[in-house]
Formats: structure tokens, sequence, C-alpha cells
């Protein structure tokens, strides 16, 4: 009987439990509904807004539920359109965009206030992407005692072969292309001149799109903002004396004073409220973002998003054998990874293209084996601030042949076969091995131009030339030939439109591929969160990380925020089709890591 009464409460608890959880569920989706009804769209833009959707519960927990920037786009483009809708009120506190995003986004800002719709812009705090998007705003507020920060852009190189040398660690690498600079920094203790050209070449890149975002936003002329980019560092009153915001005040003012809350809804809720009406013209909108690997897409804690080959092809796959499906746009926003990866997506990408159009939109970078995967496409669009190409190729090793004699620990190999320790860290290439592998790199390359050529139109040497593992961005690459125009992802999905035969303002469904949570996961997500509060994020990191002594935990850290994620887990020989720039989370610098 005992037996009977525990299990009878313990059947109790789940089912009361369950009860409360659906009860909230469907509360919290009332609140979402109401808070998308408003005559005032309020978008607090903080934090980052990824490429894709997380895909499945654990990824749920651990990536965050925000907007995606596809959600954020398209919702700020039928705002504009939207009579309901009066003005938007951006509130930014420290918002982390890659430079795509932030063009895009820009643009998006900037075609609702051309429509007529008031927009605001607050600051409290905010660097170079802060103030670029406010200045796509009717009028800047800033808090009175807020801070601009508009420094510029600047590149940090960081080199590793004396750190690695103090640990016993030689890297012995190989690579094709002069610019192909990856494994500088772990080969080299300053940059190349080619690597040091490059660098030059995108910092100037960047600087000139910082000064045109906020010229064109602001109404200034070009040498008005590099003067105020010089100072720099300004307080709520410098700002306002300069001519960068044009009023000072808190967001209660803003939003209680100005727009009283009754007609504030939140953007968020408005973007994913969804469009009303349907159409027949279905357009399949694939998402390759992160590093690319084998297998499936995935959200890493040290590694981020992983591009997984298997997914994407899947997707692709789906897009190509649905009637229904009359285009397809590629979202590419990688810096490469594998080479074996990149090329069976490329071979996905000409098999739809043998159906359907293929457009790519590529995103703050699609380089190297991000380049590959997309340069099959019947159209390519880049944003200006876009890092692509990077042709080229390299492989390697880590010989830790001191760092095991140090540490005491002394190794007997038993082989047969001249290679058999080809890729043992014990040594490094023998010449013969230095010779076979360069060989095979050699090759590799050559199929990589042979790609971009059949998919550019160009002949190879016209590749070659502007090749050689060169980072270009959008605009630059527009200029060689490697992108057909400077544009958004709106703008391929205007020359989806266009290969179907469609008119501009016609309107298509767009189809993206993602794996949906159940009802039960949904409930569960909703319920943890609501206990977390606003930290979630932070929380499932702490959480992830529990128990690493504070200096290693600061380790992991900082080679996450470098980039060095991405590429420690593929030094294990293969061939890799890796850009290595990354964006700098402030919008202060460009990195390689």
């Amino acid at each position: 009987m005992r037996k009977f009464w525990i299990v009878f409460l313990v059947i109790a608890v789940l089912l009361v439990g369950g009860l409360g959880l659906l009860w909230k569920s469907v509360t919290s989706l009332d609140r979402t509904s109401g808070a998308a009804k408003g005559r005032v769209l309020h978008w607090q833009a903080s934090d980052a807004y990824p490429e894709q959707a997380p895909s499945g519960f654990m990824e749920h927990m651990m990536a965050g539920d925000g907007m995606t920037h596809h959600e954020l786009l398209f919702g700020l483009k039928r705002a504009a359109a939207d009579p309901d809708v009066e003005a938007l009120v951006l509130d930014l506190r420290g918002v982390m965009l890659n430079w795509a995003q932030l063009e895009e986004l820009h643009g998006a800002v900037t075609h609702v206030r051309q429509a007529g719709k008031t927009v605001w812009a607050y600051i409290e705090s905010g660097g170079n992407a802060d103030f670029a998007l406010a200045s796509a705003a009717d009028r800047i507020a800033m808090a009175p005692e807020g801070n601009l920060m508009v420094l510029g852009i600047a590149a940090e190189l960081a080199f590793l072969r004396d750190t690695l040398g103090k640990l016993g660690i030689a890297a012995d690498y190989l690579h094709v292309g002069q610019y192909k600079s990856a494994p500088e920094q772990l080969t080299r203790t300053e940059a190349s001149e080619a690597n040091r050209e490059m660098t030059t070449s995108l910092v100037e890149g960047r600087y000139r799109l910082l000064v045109d975002l906020i010229a064109q936003g602001r109404g200034r002329d070009a040498a008005t903002v590099q003067r105020w980019i010089d100072v720099g560092l300004y307080d709520s009153e410098s700002a306002l004396a300069a001519g960068l915001v044009d009023t000072l005040l808190d967001d209660s003012a803003l939003l209680g004073d100005i727009y009283p809350k009754d007609d504030i809804a939140d953007l968020a809720a408005y973007a994913r409220r969804g469009q009303r009406g349907s159409s027949r013209h279905q357009v399949a909108l694939v998402v390759a973002a992160g590093t690319i690997y084998p297998g499936e897409s995935r959200y890493d804690n040290m590694l981020g998003r992983v591009l997984g080959s298997d997914t994407v092809i899947e997707q692709l796959a789906r897009a190509r054998r649905d009637e229904n499906i009359g285009a397809v746009v590629l979202r590419v926003h990688s810096p490469g990874g594998s080479a074996l990866a990149s090329d069976l997506i490329w071979r996905e990408v000409e098999r739809v293209r043998e159906v359907k159009p293929v457009i790519v939109s590529m995103g703050g970078y699609a380089a190297s084996g991000g380049y590959y995967i997309a340069c099959g496409a019947d159209s390519i669009f880049a944003d200006a601030g876009t890092l692509t190409g990077s042709i080229g190729v390299f492989a390697g090793k880590l010989n830790c042949a001191e760092l095991y004699a140090k540490l005491g620990v002394h190794r007997e190999f038993i082989t047969r076969g001249e290679n058999a320790l080809l890729w043992s860290d014990d040594s490094g290439f023998t010449p013969p091995q230095r010779k076979l592998f360069q060989e095979q790199l050699d090759r590799f390359y050559e199929r990589f131009l042979a790609k971009v050529a059949a998919g550019r139109g160009l002949s190879r040497d016209q590749v070659a030339a502007v090749a050689q593992g060169r980072v270009w961005t959008g605009e630059q690459a527009l200029a060689h030939g490697l992108v057909d125009g400077v544009g958004s992802l709106d703008r391929a999905l205007a020359a989806a439109k266009a290969m179907l035969d469609l008119a501009p303002d016609e309107r298509v469904q767009l189809r993206i591929y993602s794996k949906q949570l159940s009802w039960i996961e949904r409930t569960m997500l909703d319920a943890l969160r609501s206990r977390a509060g606003s930290d979630w994020s932070r929380l499932a990191w702490e959480g992830a990380s529990a128990g690493l002594p504070e200096p290693f935990a600061a380790s992991a850290a900082a080679v996450a925020r470098a980039g060095l994620g991405d590429v420690i887990p593929l030094l294990d020989g293969r061939p890799l089709a890796l850009m290595a720039w990354r964006d700098a989370p402030r919008h202060g610098s460009v990195s390689q890591p």
C-alpha cells in the first residue's frame, strides 16, 4: 500500500506540473500575440542575431531563442509597408553584428524611414556598430550620462610560433597561395608582406564602409565623419555638441512620454507573427552558417556554429526534390573549413542547379570553403563589407616531440610502410613526405580554380590572378568578377523572383528547413527560461564551463573569441579551405586569430 501512495504522489506531481507548464505556455503565447500589436515598434537591439535558428532542444538551451537575422530583416521590411505601423524605436545596447548584417539592417531601417515612418534611435553606451545603425534613424537620442566610442577600424594579427616553441611544439604546414595566411599564426612571428598588404586593404575597405554608412545616415560629408572618428571617444555632451546625436534623454522619457506604452509593440513579436496571406510561389532559404565540417550541423560551446555537410546537403536535396520550390536562396556565412565537406556541398549545389535556380547571398564572410560552396551558383550577391575569396588551401600538423621530451614521455613506434607516421605528432614531415603532400595540395588548388572558373565564366588564369588565398571585401570581389552584385539577402530574393519571371513586388513564400521543437520541448524550454530570466545565455555558458579553474576558463574564452576554436579540431592533417579572418565583436577591429 505504501508503494501505491508513493507512485500516486509522483504521478500527481507530474500531472499538476504538466498542467502548470501547459497553462504557462498558453498564457505566454497570448502575451506574445498581444505584444505584436501597436503602432510603434520597439527593437531592443543587443547581443547577436544568428544567421540560423537553433536546431533541437539542447541547442535552444545553449544558444538561446532570439530573432534570427532574416526574421529581423524581413520584419523591418514588412513594417515599412504596414499602414498600421507609424514609428520605430531602436534601443541600441551593444549590438553584435557582422559587417554584412550591419549593412543590411542599416538599409532596412533606412527603408522604414523612407516609407514615412518616424525612426528614433536610443544609445546608452555604444560603439561603431551601434552608432552606424543609429545613423539610419531620423533622430538619435543619447542617455544623459551615456558614452559613445566611434573609434575606427584596426587589425590585430597574433602569432604563436614562439609560444608553441616554449611548450616544445613546432608547427609544420604547407599551403598553396601566397596570401593563404591562416598557417602564419602558428609558423611565423610576424606577418608576411602578402599578409600585411591584404590586411591593410581590408582595414581600408572596412573604414570606408563605416564612414559611408554614417555619412549616408546622418546626411554629412565624409570629411565630417572622419573627424568624428578621429576624436573617437564621446560623452553625451560632447556627442551632442559635435552633432553625432540630436538630443539627450533616457529611455523612459522616449518610451513613456513621447510614445505611451499602450502604443508600443515588440519588434520581435511583430516579426514572428507572420505575414497574412499566402503565395503559390515558393523559394527555399537554405542557411549555411559556421565552420565547415563533415557530418551534422550543430552548436558547440567552443566552436560556435558548426556547418555540417550532411545537414546542408539534406536541406538542398529536399529543396531539389520539392516540386513546389521554384528556386533556392543559399545564405552562406562561413569562413570555410574542411576541403572534403566543402566539395560535398558544392556537388549538391550543382545537382540543384540542374533543375532550378540557385542564388547565393553572402553574409559576414563566405570565404575559402565558404566561397567554394557558393561559386557554382547561378548568381552571387555579397554585401560591400563581406569577406570572401580566399581561394587556396593549407594543411599540416603539430610536431610535439620536444614537448613529450620535456614531460618525460618516451614513445616507441613499430611500423610497416614508409609513411606510416605521416601524421604522427612525434616529428615533422620528411622531404619526401613534404613533396608528396605538396603535390596533393597543388592538385586540390587546381581543382578549386577550375570550379570557380566554370561557375563564374572565367578562364583558369583569370581566377588564378585573384586567388592565391587572398581575402577580398564584397566590393572588391565584384570588381574582380567573383560575385555578381553588391546587395543584401533581399536582393538575392529579388534575383530569385526575376529568374522565376515574377514581378519585383510579387509575394513569395519562404520555406526554411529547420528542426522544429515538439510541444513539450517548447513548453519545458519556456519554463526554464522564465526561471533563468535575461541571463539565460550567460548561465548556459557558466554551466557548460563549470569546474574549470579560472586561468583555464579565461584561456578557453580567449580562444573562442579569437576564432582559434574553429581551427584546433581540424589540425590533424586534413586539407583545409579556411579563412583566417574574423570580425571583432564590437566592430572595433578585424582580427587574424
